[in-house]
């Protein structure tokens, strides 16, 4: 009985035994069926940012080397790698300036067009015009009346020509009075003529561009102790003239030219003003007009021309021009701005047919144009012979701005050295001269077409405080 008793005890223990150790053995299943859950649980976010820096990393790869209807030059760089380019413009407003001034939807619209076809001519209009009334809506953000005294007048052409005049919108420091500017004016104050940018093609940068530049002229003014110490700042009179000159491809080079002689040649001449300074300045395609108007205009004693990133088309060996250029080749897949609209606003400002089955193989930069849109200003004999054949004792002083990422940037480099050239002919031909001719002013930015105007603004005020040192030198100048 009690061996048996021993026995029954023994084998209930080995249950209890077994028992607990089948316990075990399930917990211990259970925790390492749990362990995976567990690591990715712990990981989540580390892997969550890592998949999300792969997906950006696909996308601006994607992004920055979009797909165009033409062959790429070989040497374009994917934005992001542009290691010479402001990072805001590298991996932000370079994906996304495309949105903001939509100028690529052009690229559909007719170049060619029978504008004396009613249908033909409202076709092409219905599909520029929007993109036109974009840009000029995203420009009445700026209200010009709030900061300046604003005068607009209309300049009529002469018989046989184009019936529509000339429109110009002229800006003055606000004042407690509401006299027009051509009345009372102080014709002892500088003049400023301002072309817009847009390719010739479209208005951008009119109103805001003018706004922010004037506005900090007139603001350097004001701390200019050397100027206050009188009653009125040489600045306070100063005009600023915008040219609403006419856009392709309805009017084609030379239009917008002439609409720029004439408004200075009124300005000048017919409203007697400038008798303080007289400056020219256009950024883009605007800054390519000042170039122009100021070789033309040499017989005024052009005191300074301000160049913002103009577009200049470069000579070749066989007379042709084109926008094919080492930035235009590197920043190929730039949207500040698109290498396809260049193209396209050049075609249609010179009045090319768009050739689909030769085009469609040249890479973006190497169609040519038998027009030469800077009307004979990328010569240096050119200037020599227009400054010789005025009454000028010295050459206009040039600010010029260019910038990294910019396509256009070599063919404002290329005008940079033709300027020099044409410096030093003319002190080579006066070397006992005590009047030195005034150097160039050079700026180059980084961060893109224009890009400088928002994420460079130490570089703008320091050029725009050189080019009003520049105006105080012209005003005293005249004035002696």
């Amino acid at each position: 009985l009690i061996v048996s008793r021993r026995q029954n005890q023994e084998s209930m223990m080995c249950r209890l035994l077994n028992k607990q150790g089948d316990l075990e053995k399930k917990e211990a299943s259970r925790s390492g069926s749990s362990s995976s859950p567990s690591f990715f649980r712990r990981n989540f976010f580390s892997i969550t940012a890592l998949l999300f820096a792969i997906l950006i990393g696909l996308l601006c790869k994607s992004l920055s080397t979009h797909n165009l209807d033409r062959p790429i030059p070989i040497e374009a760089v994917p934005l992001w790698q542009t290691s010479e380019v402001h990072w805001v413009v590298r991996y932000f407003v370079g994906y996304l300036f495309g949105k903001f001034v939509p100028v690529g939807q052009l690229l559909k619209c007719p170049i060619t067009v029978d504008w004396t076809n009613v249908q033909e001519a409202d076709e092409a209009k219905s599909c520029i015009n929007p993109v036109r009334a974009i840009l000029e809506k995203a420009d009445e953000f700026v209200d010009l009346n709030a900061l300046f005294d604003v005068q607009v007048i209309d300049i009529e052409r002469s018989v046989g020509e184009d019936n529509s005049p000339v429109h110009m919108t002229l800006l003055k420091k606000k004042a407690s009075s509401d006299a027009a500017i051509t009345k009372n004016n102080d014709s002892k104050a500088p003049l400023i003529l301002y072309m817009h940018g847009g390719g010739f093609t479209v208005r951008g940068g009119r109103g805001a561009l003018a706004a922010q530049i004037f506005g900090y002229l007139h603001q350097i003014g004001e701390t200019d102790d050397d100027v206050n110490d009188s009653a009125n700042s040489f600045m306070d009179h100063a005009v600023w003239a915008m040219v609403d000159y006419r856009l392709a491809p309805e009017h084609q080079y030379p239009s917008a030219t002439e609409d720029c002689l004439l408004a200075l040649n009124h300005l000048v001449n017919d409203m007697n003003l400038g008798r303080g300074g007289i400056h020219v300045s256009g950024i883009s395609a605007g800054a390519t007009l000042a170039i122009e108007v100021t070789l033309k205009s040499m017989d005024m004693n052009i005191d300074s021309f301000y160049v913002d990133e103009p577009k200049i088309p470069l000579p070749s060996k066989d007379g042709t021009w084109s926008l094919d250029s080492g930035s235009f080749r590197r920043y190929g897949y730039s949207r500040m701005p698109p290498v396809d609209w260049l193209e396209w606003s050049l075609k249609a400002y010179t009045g090319m047919e768009t050739n689909h089955e030769v085009e469609s193989t040249l890479p973006y930069g190497m169609i040519t144009t038998d027009v030469d849109i800077t009307g004979g200003s990328i010569d240096a004999a050119n200037w020599k012979r227009s400054f010789d054949e005025s009454n000028a004792t010295q050459l206009p002083r040039l600010i010029l701005v260019t910038a990294n990422g910019d396509p256009l940037k070599d063919g404002g480099v290329y005008f940079k050295h033709i300027y020099e050239e044409v410096i030093k002919q003319v002190e080579a031909e006066t070397p006992n001269s005590t009047e030195k001719q005034p150097q160039i002013k050079y700026v180059e930015t980084t961060s893109g077409h224009t890009g400088h105007y928002i994420f460079e603004l130490p570089i703008f005020e320091d050029t725009m405080k050189e080019w009003y040192a520049e105006m105080k030198r012209a005003h005293s100048r005249k004035l002696n």
